[in-house]
């Protein structure tokens, strides 16, 4: 008797569908009985059905409205993730919210999320100085970002701001996040249901007050942390997080966030070597940068339409890479 095949439907922008949804990812989840199925936002969901599960990256309020209409004749069909919990990550305010909902063990790693003030009028700021500025528990430097992080052009639009000057040029609403000297390193892990990997990437370097007097008022950056370049460990002299310390810590965001697929970056104080922060947390990320992302992503969605089925796993274990700080 045949196995059974599974169609997973998938709702991307056209940039997420070509960073996502490649000819190996649709050739590792085929191998396995998973059919992966473009789903067209503007035709109704009904009309493309039958779907065993769905996941999706679209935050228009009528594809929202797709789907709880879909679900509610359909509720058998897995939607990863639902838009109400992913909602909480589209906002850097109440984003970083949810870290203060994570329970660690103890131990000397401690979890953290830096200041930050969101800004809706710059014009209190600027006029007042440095003076308003201290008075929101900030001091420079600190990075600027966008209040919204939907996965725009724009909501990657960071800066960095040395001095009360660099704030005139910004476009509020903003969240001004204050820097902390993290050795030039990010974290990038990588959650995928119950499977955790954690990889190095560069970031901005340290910056001393020597180099902040330095610096220009304001100065772009885009997206350094995802320019998909690992870390010389060697060269760098990078210490990994404990796997228990990282797995912990995405083990409670997943519990607090209620999401399977996401990704968080942490980064470790240069002052404080115990002292791990989590900066940004994004939904369904750029899963392609991940080491061995299609088994990862295959394994994942074969739990998911196994569970719905009542059915045991059927995916080999012998695909998960030794080599990365890797827990499944």
């Amino acid at each position: 008797m045949s196995s059974p095949r599974f169609r997973v439907g998938y709702a991307f922008s056209p940039k997420k569908e070509r960073s996502f949804i490649l000819p190996s990812l649709l050739d590792c989840a085929k191998l396995h009985g998973i059919d992966l199925v473009r789903i067209d936002p503007l035709i109704p969901l009904i009309h493309q059905s039958p779907f065993h599960c769905i996941i999706h990256k679209l935050y228009d309020p009528s594809w929202i409205q797709q789907l709880r209409d879909f679900t509610s004749q359909f509720p058998d069909v897995v939607i990863v993730d639902p838009p109400e919990l992913i909602s909480r990550l589209l906002n850097r305010d109440s984003m970083l919210q949810v870290v203060n909902q994570v329970k660690l063990p103890e131990g000397n790693e401690r979890i953290d999320t830096p200041k930050q003030v969101v800004v809706n009028d710059l014009d209190v700021l600027v006029k007042n100085g440095l003076h308003a500025f201290t008075d929101l528990g900030l001091k420079f430097p600190v990075i600027a970002k966008p209040l919204e992080s939907n996965g725009s052009e724009r909501s990657h639009q960071l800066c960095l701001v040395s001095n009360d000057s660099g704030l005139k040029g910004l476009n509020p609403p903003i969240v001004l996040q204050e820097f902390i000297n993290h050795g030039g390193v990010v974290f990038k892990v990588y959650v995928v249901g119950e499977c955790v990997v954690c990889v190095t990437r560069k970031s901005l370097p340290d910056i001393s007050p020597e180099d902040l007097e330095k610096l220009e008022a304001v100065s772009s950056f885009s997206k350094i942390s995802n320019s998909g370049t690992p870390v010389d460990n060697n060269e760098g002299n990078v210490e990994m997080p404990s796997l228990d310390f990282v797995m912990h810590v995405a083990a409670g965001l997943r519990e607090a966030t209620g999401l399977r697929l996401f990704n968080f970056d942490l980064i470790r104080d240069s002052n404080d070597l115990n002292r791990y922060l989590v900066i940004d947390i994004n939904y369904l990320p750029g899963y392609a940068k991940m080491p061995n992302y299609e088994p990862f992503l295959t394994k994942f969605l074969l739990d998911v339409v196994h569970k719905r089925s009542g059915g045991g796993g059927a995916f080999s274990s012998s695909y998960v890479n030794e080599n990365e700080v890797v827990f499944c």
